[in-house]
């Protein structure tokens, strides 16, 4: 789906249909309604997201339907899919392709910032971990170019609404953003429940209502790992862009 194509603007590159949802939707809206362009780019069509993991083709078409869903209620302008990856998959085929595949999108969109997946995925999934470091490798052979993004985000969900407490990497773990995303709060809700199909994402929102129910701040965490923030870093920035 794509309403406009304009260079620039934050970019989110993953592995399955609702890690967009989970991991930045809110940023990908805040972003949108400062008038930023907003495009997702994800590798699988997520069939193998069934309860035992097995893959299921007609899951693959339902989850993709779940995708352009989310993507229209956080306000995403460009939502691409990559052709041929298998849900669980990713690291069956050539790396070097997917770099290639990754950099050849990146190179027509030019986007300012890029959040993908950090060295372990958040969750440690195989795909999640090869999506995140074949989008860094290209963002590297686009910087040769010249024309890499001005700053690369690994999700960091250590301020997880719930309290979960996740096996992250260095880079994972040590956010260097933190995002104010309750105003845009139901956009995110509503993105997580275009994911019917996923148990997750419906233990995800009631955690998210729980906790604003509380009162509580919902926030986002970002690393930027390119280019490196200096430490000593003293305080969480507040925006990506």
């Amino acid at each position: 789906m794509s309403y406009r194509i304009a260079p620039g603007g934050l970019a989110a590159i993953f592995a399955h249909p609702d890690d967009e949802s989970f991991g930045c939707a809110g940023a990908l809206a805040l972003a949108n309604d400062a008038g930023r362009t907003t495009r997702l780019l994800v590798a699988t069509r997520g069939e193998a997201g069934t309860p035992d993991g097995t893959p299921d083709p007609a899951l693959g078409d339902d989850r993709e339907a779940e995708l352009i869903c989310a993507a229209r209620a956080i306000g995403l302008d460009e939502v691409s899919l990559l052709e041929g990856y298998a849900d669980g998959g990713v690291a069956d085929r050539p790396f070097a392709g997917l770099v290639d595949e990754i950099a050849a999108w990146l190179a027509n969109r030019r986007p300012d910032a890029v959040i993908t997946f950090g060295p372990h995925g958040v969750t440690g999934h195989a795909d999640h971990i090869m999506v995140g470091n074949a989008t860094r490798w290209a963002v590297e052979r686009l910087a040769e170019a010249g024309i890499a993004p001005h700053a690369v985000y690994v999700v960091s969900p250590i301020f997880d609404p719930g309290g979960n407490r996740f096996d992250l990497s260095s880079d994972e773990a040590a956010a260097s953003h933190r995002i104010d995303v309750t105003a845009v709060a139901q956009r995110k809700l509503d993105a997580l429940a275009c994911h019917a199909s996923q148990a997750d994402a419906r233990d995800e929102i009631a955690t998210i209502r729980a906790a604003l129910d509380a009162g509580r701040t919902l926030y986002e965490g970002y690393t930027r790992v390119r280019p490196l923030v200096p430490a000593p870093h003293p305080k969480f920035d507040s925006a990506l862009l």
